[in-house]
């Protein structure tokens, strides 16, 4: 049955992204974070989803699309800039068939970046691509926060497939969410639809607590900060969370409140932290042996560099650490920017770090402009996506999602808001043709000796 749902999904897609190159944007973000051949059992496993609605949507922009120009900024010339030194990496890498096929992965994801930036004019089309991305990662939170509350906590949520099938690569996506869906909240005028939007916002807090990732429970106590010091209510919110989270809290599964309680002592006591510290550590003498490219994409889990570093950690860095026992196969990084350090040489991780300063650089300035002009719609859009970066470097220091889709996707929405000016007033329309230009054609086209109004 998931076989014959998903070819029916190809195909009604494959005919409305051709109409509409928008739709093919939606439909590629919606693919890339939700992965749905792999929900499947059968013949349609094998299918090339993404590659099919990537074909598809080029060929809509090549022949649908009429507003073609080249859309391009500063933030787009980092995100080109750590295309092109991420590849110079891959080449120099310590195993570079490796690198050079996870290259080709990666630069899919940064295509979904400029294709956003070429395809998107409008409001609507912003909307939408933000509505496949709810849809893709806050829906399957919520249909995992039922199974929390059903089983009082026993169910631990992971993530299903695709790039989040980590728990705490969930946790970050789930959190980079939360805050999209309250503008959604905020654009929708449909009151059923609102209520929902809302019921999917206190199960994704429900599917963070339930994945018991202490790195997105951090993320998500942050959030709820910057929400608190955003919103008009402060007094009143401070007060239930005095009241509700004391009570909240005894409510929750026995199992999440020790996990939660070794954050604390986790550097001297849990091995999984230890374990990451041992991946940090053996990131940065990667750079610090190959400063401009470091050693390539996921040089830290390659054996041979893992073990030849290994004799050499306990003692490096601020933090002592026990040494690595020889079985111990080698460990991700475990954080955004440890990975790229070790990945791309302290160049790259320049790159990387203007490349995320960019975004809120640009979305600070997207908000400045839209409240001169009084477009509260992109006012509340670049609050979310502020919230959303906020949440992604936080929690992202406990996971390796430094080359995540949803990053590049709200960078790209960003850069379009920007490029387009979109947070300048949209003149109204009538039969195709905007009003302004009416007027103005009935003003030359008038009468000799008519009155003016």
């Amino acid at each position: 049955m998931r076989d014959l749902l998903l070819v029916l999904f190809l195909f009604v897609a494959i005919y409305f992204c051709f109409k509409r190159p928008f739709i093919g944007i939606a439909a590629w973000a919606f693919i890339a974070l939700l992965a749905p051949a792999n929900w499947a059992f059968g013949f349609s496993t094998s299918f090339r989803l993404n590659l099919t609605i990537v074909v598809v949507t080029f060929l809509s922009y090549l022949f649908v699309h009429k507003d073609k120009k080249l859309a391009f900024n500063g933030l787009s010339f980092w995100v080109l800039m750590f295309a092109l030194w991420t590849l110079l990496s891959s080449f120099n890498s310590v195993a570079s068939t490796i690198a050079v096929d996870y290259w080709n992965q990666f630069i899919k994801v940064l295509l979904l970046y400029f294709f956003i930036t070429l395809v998107l004019t409008k409001k609507l089309h912003i909307d939408t691509l933000i509505w496949a991305i709810v849809l893709a990662i806050s829906s399957y939170a919520a249909m995992e926060s039922v199974k929390v509350v059903l089983s009082a906590g026993g169910h631990q949520v992971s993530g299903r497939s695709g790039a989040l099938m980590d728990r705490n690569d969930f946790a970050v996506a789930v959190n980079m969410c939360l805050p999209l869906i309250l503008y959604l909240i905020y654009a929708t005028k449909h009151y059923y639809l609102k209520l929902g939007l809302w019921g999917l916002f206190l199960g994704n807090i429900v599917a963070i607590v339930g994945t018991g990732s202490r790195g997105g429970f951090i993320g998500l106590a942050i959030l709820a900060l910057a929400f608190w010091w955003k919103s008009k209510r402060k007094l009143l919110w401070f007060l239930l969370a005095i009241i509700v989270l004391p009570t909240a809290y005894q409510y929750t599964p026995e199992h999440w409140r020790e996990r939660q309680s070794t954050i604390q002592t986790a550097s001297t006591e849990d091995a999984s932290f230890i374990g990451r510290l041992w991946a940090w550590k053996i990131s940065v003498m990667i750079a610090r042996d190959h400063p401009l490219v470091g050693g390539g994409f996921k040089a830290v889990t390659q054996p041979v560099v893992w073990h030849s570093y290994a004799p050499f950690t306990p003692f490096f860095g601020p933090i002592e650490t026990p040494p690595i026992p020889p079985e111990q196969f080698p460990l991700a990084a475990h954080n955004i920017y440890f990975q790229v350090l070790g990945d791309h040489g302290y160049v790259g991780m320049f790159i990387f770090g203007m490349l995320l300063l960019g975004i809120l650089w640009v979305n600070r300035r997207n908000r400045q402009l839209a409240m001169k002009h009084d477009q509260q719609w992109c006012v509340q859009l670049s609050n979310a996506i502020l919230l959303s970066m906020v949440g992604y470097g936080v929690t992202g220091n406990n996971v390796s999602l430094a080359y995540f889709d949803l990053l590049y996707t709200i960078a790209g929405i960003v850069a379009v808001i920007a490029i387009r000016k979109l947070y300048l007033p949209q003149p109204a329309t009538a039969n195709g043709v905007t009003a302004v230009f009416a007027n103005d054609r009935a003003q030359q086209f008038k009468a000799p000796g008519s009155p003016t109004r």
